[in-house]
């Protein structure tokens, strides 16, 4: 007797939170941006607009033809289960990744391909984020490579932070890669506190530039919520202020970790 697999990927799922929770990150495996469009994940949230032109300046055809060799390259790295032809499945839900799954409609059939815990966390924090952090060095810059996603669980809160970097590389002709790492929320602000003490890359002399610090919570309201953290370091310290009113902020990297914590673990992480 052969036991519930879609049990399986809950134990598995949560055998990986208890990595976090114990190890503080987790390597998760990288997509290109073929596969995170054809999953519908590179367009569920705040989108990178390289990656995104890179896909849709493709014609339809190439579109669809990439998006079956992504599916297929998705089956045969264990990221996808194997195909099962029948009726289209209910959708699960929110929140119920152990029951999601990516479809390739085909005339006269529906073709399920769950998915399996490693990419089902990378989906959930790039569908379902209970917030999203943007890194800028400097008010005015673009947004950096490297973005934060809370990963809340109802009932719980926040679980964990899927980190995610754009790598500038491209796959073969899946476009764009990123990289994937699943860590504590304490980590989390632990990386974000760690890169504001860094040099901007370049910087020899005079003063630093601003680190800035976006946290956007899709959860609220109509749309998102912004709240930004301008952090300089001098020789005296900290200057922060929060919000773009310049609202300052009198603390050390101790009381600035205490508030980007609270932020991110705050009512948009409640699920």
């Amino acid at each position: 007797m052969t036991g519930d697999p879609r049990q399986a990927d809950v134990e598995a799922s949560q055998a990986l939170l208890d990595q976090v929770d114990r190890d503080d990150a987790v390597q998760l495996p990288a997509l290109s941006t073929a596969e995170l469009c054809v999953l519908g994940a590179m367009q569920a949230t705040l989108v990178d607009e390289d990656a995104w032109s890179w896909w849709s300046g493709k014609a339809e055809a190439e579109r669809f033809e990439l998006s079956a060799m992504a599916l297929k390259f998705l089956v045969h790295r264990g990221l996808l289960a194997e195909p099962e032809t029948g009726p289209a499945e209910q959708d699960p839900g929110p929140g119920d990744e152990s029951g999601a799954s990516a479809t390739e409609d085909a005339p006269g059939e529906s073709v399920g391909l769950p998915v399996r815990p490693l990419l089902a966390m990378i989906l959930a924090g790039r569908t379902q984020p209970s917030f999203i952090v943007v890194r800028r060095e400097g008010a005015k810059a673009e947004p950096d490579r490297i973005r934060l996603y809370g990963i809340a669980e109802e009932g719980r809160g926040l679980r964990a932070v899927l980190a995610e970097e754009a790598t500038g590389n491209h796959v073969s002709r899946f476009g764009p890669a990123y990289k994937y790492v699943l860590a504590s929320p304490a980590e989390a602000v632990r990386s974000l506190l760690r890169w504001v003490d860094r040099p901007p890359a370049g910087h020899r002399f005079g003063r630093r530039p601003s680190k800035v610090i976006d946290v956007y919570q899709p959860n609220k309201g109509m749309g998102p919520d912004l709240d930004r953290f301008e952090v300089r370091r001098s020789s005296a310290g900290l200057s922060v202020e929060r919000n773009q009113d310049g609202t300052p902020i009198d603390c050390d990297e101790e009381t600035l970790g205490r508030h980007l914590s609270e932020l991110l673990s705050g009512p948009g992480s409640a699920a």
